[in-house]
């Protein structure tokens, strides 16, 4: 499901979405918004997948910020990999059904 991230679209599990909001929170103060720390770190594709990670040049962000995008693009990644064999299993039990 895509979720709001630094005003993009993110795909995102339930589990993935909520480390999020846990990690906003615990770098959200009364004068800080934790979610700051991750606008300009990275750009998406149009169905939401990270397809390039910034390394932080305008302003500091938190390594564990810059390390939950890294591995959320990775998630992500595998996910569309998952994708493409089952897509490629279910092509060959097709072709082989139909014999």
């Amino acid at each position: 499901m895509k979720r709001p991230v630094a005003l993009k679209a993110l795909e995102m599990t339930d589990d993935e979405y909520s480390l999020y909001q846990k990690i906003v929170a615990s770098y959200t103060t009364n004068t800080n918004d934790g979610s700051e720390l991750f606008y300009d770190l990275f750009e998406t594709d149009g169905d939401g997948n990270i397809v390039f990670l910034k390394p932080p040049s305008k302003k500091q962000t938190s390594m564990e910020v810059f390390l939950f995008l890294m591995s959320l693009m990775e998630q992500q990644h595998i996910r569309i990999m998952y994708k493409h064999v089952e897509d490629i299993c279910k092509q060959v039990k097709d072709k082989f059904e139909l014999k």
